[in-house]
């Protein structure tokens, strides 16, 4: 497990190839679910979803027309004395009617290998030839045969010779059946065509496809839906090979059924009670007007089948569910699709594999880059519900069966190894980030970073950044009075107000040293207004403990603390050695924080700023300048301010106060000691207390005394740190 997550590890330094690592893992594992063939249903399903919700009634060829055997009819002719099985002279009667009313095509889904047994032999015959003749005057019935596997040879009713096809080069699916249930020779020798009617289903038993052709002996037969469009068309059996060449088939050979819509009275397909057009057709042998009018069957292709429920011809399609499906519909359907070149369309298999392999990409890459997970969650529902809706879409528009759940399983794997795989490593380092930082940071900066860990470089970055130094003003002489154990807790209680002003600011507290608190502003999340945030966290720091010491007793002590601000370049990130690290901050803009803390002992002030600083955070502070200063160790000089409040809180005596300062500092540079001095001591008027004035008003008198040179600047140089 160990030298998993180093793999992983190494691999996440590359968030491409960790995004192609997991990628190519979710599909893998996919595609070897897919080869077993265990999503199959499940993919049948999804079909039959497009089917009930996208399903298209008005692309139905209005010219194809079924005639029902329903429950009205068989009570109709009951009631007439007439049993069922019905005498075969009836569909004569409908034959005869149809054809003068202009059927192209008239197909009988009804078992006719029997005679008609059921009446006197005489009455039999002469009804079987009376269905025998109108079928052979109309030239255009199909009638069914069905077959199945015998080890004995061919048996039952031969088939004539003339219907069987001769097939020489199909590459579709074709069943081999040795016997077959076929009509009596005296219909086979009236019927234009015989069709197979044998019910094809699928592994969870719904009715989806059927082969075009069937392999019989030494001959072929066509799909009643086939035959009814060679029927139509007027296709020969010599075509039959240029025929089959045109339909495209499905990855398993076979013919995919276009549905149009559920099944009976109210579905796609116009429907006719067969008692009606019964008695229309003897009305018109009789001279009178038909019920039905001749008209509404011109040009049309008729299939006759039951549909009552007692004669048992239902069968399981995708709309079972809505409404009971007469088996003579999806023959129906089928004539529909051939005649309207409405095929549904199945994508290649290497096309399912190629858009699993993509929506597995593109998931794993969305986690990776995208570093909250809220945000990359809902990014890859809305992809996995955008291919759901692509492949709607191309269904209802274009009938073409895009796979649904193997891409949908690789999106979802790929999905599921990300987070794993983030968990491992990911979890590992926000973990490490969360106890990296939980001492130094604000919970609210933890959150973030752990959300968002490429914003922090813990090998080390360079940043600008706001420095904080604070220390305790006369803490030795303090600490000597104390024992260690007050002093630890007065320690405490100070350190707690303090850091919890600078963490409220969502700044790093970077470590204590001593006495001394030392924070970083913009790091190690950048923020723009770090310089102006430190400033006024630093006020905050001493209005809070000014207000938390005025409550305590005058005997306890009563901490002064001195703050230093300095804005640079540093370097952010864990320092140390192999046994111990730290996450600090180091550089020249630190070590010039630190010194600038320790200047506040020169002119009695309370907080100094650089220049880099007051720069940045000028239109939020208010400010006094004090000197151009040239600390130990630097050759460059600085300018310095002390921090006095927030823009816009100075009273009157302070902006007086101020005024009068700045006016004795330029005479200070200019070396006009005696007045410099007269304005300072007016400063002290104003507030005796000010420890810039009284400093300046010294430094002025000991100036005065010393021989400058004329290059003299004004700058002042720091003897000591």
């Amino acid at each position: 497990m160990n030298t998993l997550q180093t793999l992983l590890r190494q691999a996440q330094k590359s968030k491409l190839v960790l995004s192609l690592v997991v990628a190519v893992g979710g599909f893998m594992l996919a595609a070897l679910v897919y080869a077993t063939r265990l999503l199959d249903v499940a993919e049948l399903k999804s079909l039959d979803f497009r089917f009930l919700n996208a399903y298209r009634p008005d692309k139905a060829d209005t010219s194809v027309v079924l005639v029902a055997i329903d429950q009205n009819s068989l009570d109709f002719f009951q009631k007439q004395e007439i049993r069922w099985p019905w005498p075969r002279e009836f569909y004569g009667t409908l034959v005869r009617y149809l054809s003068k009313a202009g059927a192209k095509t008239i197909a009988f889904d009804i078992d006719f290998s029997q005679p008609d047994i059921d009446r006197l032999n005489a009455d039999a015959k002469e009804s079987d030839a009376a269905f025998a003749d109108a079928m052979k005057q109309s030239a255009n019935v199909v009638l069914v045969a069905h077959l199945s596997s015998s080890d004995g040879g061919l048996s039952g009713n031969p088939i004539e010779a003339r219907h069987l096809l001769a097939v020489s080069a199909f590459s579709g699916n074709l069943p081999t059946f040795e016997r077959a249930t076929a009509p009596i020779p005296a219909f086979q020798d009236a019927a234009r065509r015989l069709g197979v009617v044998n019910f094809e289903n699928d592994k969870d038993g719904i009715a989806r496809h059927a082969p075009l052709l069937y392999k019989l002996g030494a001959g072929h037969l066509p799909y009643f839906g086939l035959a009814g469009l060679m029927t139509a068309k007027d296709i020969s059996n010599a075509a039959i090979d240029s025929l089959v060449k045109t339909i495209p088939l499905s990855k398993s050979g076979d013919f995919l059924l276009y549905w149009y819509g559920k099944g009976g009275p109210d579905g796609a397909f116009k429907y006719y009670s067969i008692a009606s057009l019964i008695v229309s057709a003897a009305k018109l042998e009789q001279g009178e007007t038909p019920d039905v009018p001749l008209d509404a069957f011109r040009g049309k292709h008729i299939v006759v089948g039951a549909s009552a429920a007692g004669l048992l011809d239902f069968k399981p399609t995708p709309f079972t569910e809505l409404e009971p499906y007469p088996g003579m519909e999806i023959h129906a359907t089928m004539m529909s699709n051939l005649l309207n070149g409405h095929y549904l369309r199945e994508t290649p298999e290497w096309a399912t594999y190629l858009i699993g392999l993509l929506l597995a990409l593109i998931t794993s890459f969305v986690f990776f880059r995208v570093n909250q997970i809220g945000v990359s969650v809902g990014t890859v529902v809305v992809l996995a519900a955008g291919y759901f809706g692509a492949a709607m879409a191309v269904f209802y528009n274009a009938n073409v069966w895009m796979p649904i759940v193997m891409p949908e399983l690789a999106l979802s794997l790929s999905f599921a190894l990300a987070a794993v795989v983030s968990y491992a490593t990911e979890g590992s380092q926000k973990r490490e980030l969360r106890k990296v930082f939980n001492r130094y940071l604000n919970a609210r900066v933890i959150d973030s970073i752990v959300e968002n860990p490429d914003v922090v470089e813990l090998g080390g970055q360079e940043v600008e950044a706001t420095v904080f130094f604070s220390d305790i003003e006369g803490f030795t002489d303090i600490s000597e009075k104390l024992s260690p154990k007050d002093l630890v807790l007065f320690l405490n209680e100070y350190f707690t107000i303090a850091s919890r002003v600078i963490l409220d600011r969502e700044a790093m507290v970077d470590k204590y040293i001593g006495d001394a608190i030392m924070a970083v502003f913009g790091a190690p999340i950048a923020k723009d207004l770090h310089a102006a945030s430190a400033c006024l966290a630093a006020l905050d720091v001493q209005r809070k403990l000014t207000a938390f010491y005025q409550q305590k007793s005058a005997d306890l002590p009563h901490f002064q603390t001195r703050i230093g601000l300095n804005t640079g370049k540093m370097v952010v990130g864990n320092i140390g050695s192999e046994m111990h690290m730290d996450y600090t901050a180091i550089g020249d803009a630190v070590n010039l924080a630190s010194r600038l803390e320790g200047v506040n002992k020169e002119y009695g002030t309370r907080i100094l700023i650089s220049e880099a600083t007051y720069q940045l955070a000028k239109d939020m502070v208010e400010v006094r300048e004090l000197d151009n200063l040239r600390v130990k160790g630097k050759a460059i000089p600085i300018r310095i301010y002390e921090l006095i409040c927030e823009k816009g809180e100075l009273d009157k005596d302070q902006e007086e106060k101020l005024k009068l300062f700045a006016e004795g500092l330029a005479l200070y540079r200019k070396r006009e000691w005696t007045k410099a001095i007269k304005v300072f001591e007016d400063v002290k008027k104003l507030d005796p207390n000010d420890g810039p004035a009284q400093t300046y008003i010294k430094r002025c008198y000991i100036l005065s005394e010393e021989n400058l040179p004329d290059s003299w600047d004004g700058v002042y140089v720091m003897k000591t740190k």
